[in-house]
């Protein structure tokens, strides 16, 4: 072994050394790789779980506060339109301020009824109905129109 000196040999092992950290570094940097993986698919499925039950309280509240549902429930519990002079204000401090006048929505009018007339007598005052210029289907030019053409 004349070829074989020490400084080769010092050569070889300080590169199989090298060459063995950098193995393990790569093996390592690869486990981490696959841990951050299964770590942001678990964060990933938590955050899809967590948008469709906030999907799922956004339909409830809705339904919960539609107009229909709290008329039904106001009037369970008595609850009625505030009449002017209910509503107070109070300031920061606790004091009352002065509160603009509101008034109360006027009732809903009656429908007036229809008196029953005799079919006879509807059929002689009823006229056939004569066509609006709006009634018009879109390029009719009308009956004006149809003349002058």
């Amino acid at each position: 072994m004349k070829g074989v000196t020490k400084e080769w040999a010092l050569t070889l092992a300080f590169s199989v050394l090298t060459l063995l950290a950098l193995g393990l570094g790569l093996t390592w940097v690869n486990i981490e790789r696959v841990d951050m993986a299964y770590e942001l698919k678990r964060l990933q499925t938590e955050i899809d779980s967590q948008e469709a039950l906030i999907s799922k309280l956004e339909v409830e509240r809705n339904t919960l506060l539609t107009p229909e549902r709290l008329r039904t429930l106001a009037a369970q519990y008595g609850l009625t339109q505030a009449r002017p002079g209910q509503i107070r204000r109070l300031s920061g401090a606790g004091d009352e301020m002065a509160s603009p006048v509101i008034k109360a929505a006027p009732p809903a009018p009656e429908k007036p009824k229809k008196e029953a007339q005799p079919k006879d007598a509807n059929a002689s005052d009823k006229k056939p109905k004569k066509k609006k210029s709006q009634d018009r289907v879109a390029g009719d030019p009308g009956p004006d129109r149809k003349k002058a053409l």
